[in-house]
């Protein structure tokens, strides 16, 4: 294994952002690629975890919260709500690291269905308790379910871009690690 230097990560972290805000760019168009039914899969999210399972130094827990609350922002989504439930389910994944890699590949798509599926539950939990509006169940579950079917595509096209394996490294990041 060849050691990464801190300018391929920093190239690595840039490209992350790009394809972040090219994400959001995406979806700040008027035109809709998806029926007015289903929401867009939270295709920015799934790559985020991605990256944490494949390798964290990628997408450290600034970027996150600066991403997601980019995002969270520029789509007028209650702000703060996407970046904490995405920095909370991040370092959670992050934590958990180690067995993320010893698992064979559909035991992690279960694992990031649940997570998935549990991110959106407090999502909506913490909009109905707050009383803001939200979306119908049907609505959240088309997307939870939309967005596990493309998590194997997905998968394949951030190990082809980012060029990294599932076992880069076996240490465990988390956020204490960063100072």
């Amino acid at each position: 294994m060849n050691k990464e230097t801190s300018w391929q990560i920093a190239l690595n972290r840039i490209l992350y952002f790009m394809i972040v805000f090219i994400g959001i760019f995406i979806l700040l168009i008027p035109v809709s690629i998806f029926h007015n039914i289903l929401m867009s899969p939270e295709i920015i999210f799934m790559i985020t975890l991605i990256l944490i399972i494949r390798n964290p130094d990628y997408v450290p827990v600034w970027l996150i919260g600066i991403v997601f609350l980019l995002n969270d922002f520029l789509l007028t989504l209650p702000l703060g709500l996407n970046t904490f439930i995405a920095l909370l389910t991040t370092e959670f994944l992050r934590r958990n690291r180690l067995f993320f890699i010893e698992m064979l590949f559909l035991t992690e798509w279960l694992c990031i269905a649940i997570l998935l599926l549990a991110a959106n539950v407090m999502r909506k939990l913490l909009l109905i308790i707050t009383l803001s509006e939200h979306a119908p169940g049907f609505t959240v579950i088309t997307q939870v379910g939309l967005s596990i079917l493309i998590y194997p595509i997905l998968v394949v096209l951030v190990s082809f871009i980012f060029r990294i394996g599932k076992a880069q490294r076996n240490t465990l990041y988390s956020a204490k690690s960063i100072r």
